[in-house]
């Protein structure tokens, strides 16, 4: 089962719809959609000390599976490494995992068919349902999450480790 493209597509550009006020106030910008490869980005940057990061979206299949979520080294440009990804500490320190990925039921690379730690959160299908899930079902509410750990000082300690 999959979902056509377009309608994948409506409902990103919805939600990057929802979100353009807040976008504004934080700061955040999003590239252009790349209709073929269903993917876009949106550049954050970190009120506490200035890093820029670059979180990668694709939506294939979207909504029956979750979105691929992974950061892009502002510097080298590479995907999927540590030094692309924010760290934190506290109660949410397992968000930015050091797999890397953002480990919540939220992003598809944190199920192990995706090289993920989650072998245990069931069919990929079902994300919806998953019960950690939160509010973390629509672009703006996941948007919300990242900038908010990259913005308290309680939370984030900085860029991980290369």
């Amino acid at each position: 089962m999959s979902v056509d493209p377009k309608t994948s597509l409506r409902i990103v550009q919805e939600e990057i719809k929802e979100c353009e006020g807040e976008a504004r106030c934080c700061g955040w910008v999003f590239s252009a959609i790349d209709e073929p490869t269903q993917t876009f980005t949106v550049t954050m940057t970190s009120p506490l000390d200035g890093q820029i990061y670059i979180l990668e979206v694709k939506f294939d299949n979207y909504k029956l599976w979750p979105l691929y979520l992974e950061f892009i080294d502002p510097h080298n440009h590479q995907k999927g490494i540590n030094s692309a990804y924010p760290k934190n500490a506290g109660a949410n320190a397992s968000f930015f995992h050091d797999k890397p990925c953002i480990c919540h039921p939220c992003s598809r690379k944190a199920y192990s068919n995706y090289g993920g730690p989650h072998g245990d959160w069931g069919e990929i299908a079902g994300w919806l349902k998953h019960p950690q899930l939160g509010g973390l079902t629509k672009i703006p509410g996941i948007l919300r999450a990242i900038y908010g750990r990259i913005s308290r000082e309680d939370i984030y300690t900085g860029r991980m480790n290369g």
